[in-house]
């Protein structure tokens, strides 16, 4: 009789979403509990398949299974294992080959718990959301869990990025860029971003993205229409920068499309330190390629529009979050791993 979308469950469900967001501990507590992963993907799943994605009960479904995924590729026992780029010979031992009329998604052996997690087929049930869904705490830890998923550098994370692409993932997240919810934004580029470290998913994220990352950056004063907040902006010029990076092609469909000025602009008049110094960081990316030199050069710019800002007024961006878990510091240190997504103080009690 649908239990998962009674009062209880909901209320249940919220109180798991509070805990799941406590740290590394209560994650791996949960992670632990058995059946509790097994329930939340049925719960979502039956979702899906009745079309009633919108409701309170999902969304908390959701965002658990989204701090779960935070840091699973360090958290769990074994993780070592997995690590690239030792672990292609263990990859070989995921069950690819289901079973015709096998009720068992994940084919063969089920995972038991917390490998549930990461198995490849959890990405169909997050695209599901990400298309059905029109509530944006659900859009938003949707995105999330791809995030999460699709970090650091384990075979299982290689695994997710790939399979994004072959279930026609990368539409998706790029349609939901065009969303006027600053958060939605954030996630999915910041999702973009992990996806990108893909080789194949770069060339297609650069081919088909870039126009709509562009798009929501500010223009010097003047800031578009959404006004997104400084937090979403330095995410979506790290997403920029990952595309560009060791991509040539890329970096001329950027300059094709009018991105130059914007990031010239950000980098000479932002009041953010961290809006200017991402913005500098792709800048110096551009004129790091020789061979686009001549073309920049033609178009009006030359070497000192791309040197970094020295000076600026630091201000804290709107709505910055503090924590060790911030995932809104900046990324561009490739030793950093701070590519995933937790979702702290998000508390959802129905009072006050």
């Amino acid at each position: 009789m649908s239990a998962e979308w009674t009062t209880v469950f909901k209320n249940t469900s919220g109180c798991l979403r509070n805990v799941s967001s406590d740290g590394a501990e209560a994650r791996q507590r949960l992670r632990e509990c058995e059946g509790l992963v097994d329930a939340l993907l049925h719960a979502l799943q039956s979702a899906v398949v009745n079309k009633d994605t919108d409701n309170k009960s999902v969304e908390n479904c959701v965002c658990i299974l989204r701090n779960l995924s935070y840091h699973v590729h360090k958290e769990i026992p074994g993780m070592e294992r997995f690590q690239e780029p030792h672990a292609n010979h263990l990859m070989r031992s995921v069950g690819h080959q289901k079973k015709k009329n096998d009720p068992d998604c994940f084919g063969g052996k089920r995972p038991k718990g917390l490998e549930l997690l990461y198995q490849p087929e959890v990405v169909r049930l997050y695209l599901s959301l990400l298309t059905c869904s029109h509530n944006h705490n659900t859009l938003e830890a949707a995105a999330g869990a791809l995030q999460n998923l699709a970090a650091g550098q384990w075979a299982w994370s290689s695994y997710i990025r790939a399979t994004v692409r072959k279930e026609k993932g990368l539409p998706i997240l790029v349609e939901l860029l065009r969303s006027d919810v600053d958060k939605v934004v954030r996630a999915v580029a910041i999702a973009l971003r992990n996806l990108a470290m893909d080789r194949r998913n770069k060339d297609l994220i650069g081919s088909y993205a870039l126009r709509d990352l562009v798009g929501n950056l500010p223009c010097g004063q003047q800031h578009p229409a959404k006004n997104l907040e400084g937090d979403t902006v330095v995410s979506i010029l790290n997403t920029i920068h990952e595309i560009i990076t060791d991509n040539p092609e890329n970096a001329r469909a950027l300059i094709q499309g009018h991105a130059v000025q914007k990031l010239v602009a950000i980098n000479k008049s932002s009041q953010s330190a961290r809006e200017t110094k991402a913005a500098s960081h792709v800048l110096q990316t551009i004129w790091a390629y020789k061979d686009l030199r001549n073309t920049l050069n033609k178009a009006g710019w030359n070497k000192s529009h791309f040197k970094p800002t020295t000076t600026g007024v630091t201000k804290k961006s709107k709505g910055g979050k503090q924590g060790g878990d911030d995932i809104t510091l900046p990324l561009m240190d490739k030793n950093q791993d701070v590519y995933s997504s937790l979702e702290p103080n998000d508390r959802v009690g129905d009072g006050k």
